[in-house]
């Protein structure tokens, strides 16, 4: 009986030490399950934190567009000023230019319409006088021819008067 009572209590002392291993080993799974909890609980708050900050990031980003949406209707509307004002000044630049262009043209329009008149009243004098040295000189014709049928001169004598007067004609051109 000893032995049974030996074994009885080896056997009580082996379920003891297993039970201990058990308690211990379930201690240490309860204190893993509460370490996994608060695990899961910061995950669970970090996900709740983190879609605050997604929110605020979404909230960031429509601000962005909207900004950058306000900067390019700015400028455009600047760049659109810059192109007025750019043609203005271009527009301005080029009715000077014509201007200046226009004010050389009708000088020099004027000039050449004063060359053409002196050019044509000196035609038209030239003209006068060429028309009126002829008739002086069929004139004079006329009125040798006469004298020499009067017999007043004779034919010698208008050739005498002829060749001086061709004479004197050649000195006054020299």
């Amino acid at each position: 009986m000893n032995r049974a009572k030996e074994s009885d209590k080896m056997k009580e002392g082996y379920l003891q030490n297993k039970i201990r291993e058990l308690d211990y080993k379930l201690k240490q799974q309860l204190e893993l399950a509460e370490h996994l909890e608060r695990q899961l609980q910061m995950i669970i708050d970090s996900k709740k934190e983190y879609k605050v900050l997604f929110n605020k990031l979404k909230n960031l980003d429509k601000f962005k567009d909207s900004i950058l949406k306000e900067i390019a209707k700015e400028n455009k509307i600047k760049i659109q000023s810059i192109i007025d004002q750019s043609n203005e000044i271009i527009n301005k630049h080029i009715h000077d230019a014509v201007e200046n262009s226009f004010k050389k043209v009708k000088k020099y329009v004027d000039r050449a319409i004063e060359q053409f008149q002196d050019t044509s009243f000196d035609k038209e004098s030239v003209l006068k006088n060429s028309k009126n040295i002829l008739f002086n000189e069929q004139l004079c014709i006329l009125l040798m021819e006469e004298l020499v049928r009067e017999r007043i001169l004779s034919n010698e004598k208008v050739d005498i008067l002829t060749k001086r007067a061709s004479i004197r004609a050649k000195k006054l051109e020299e």
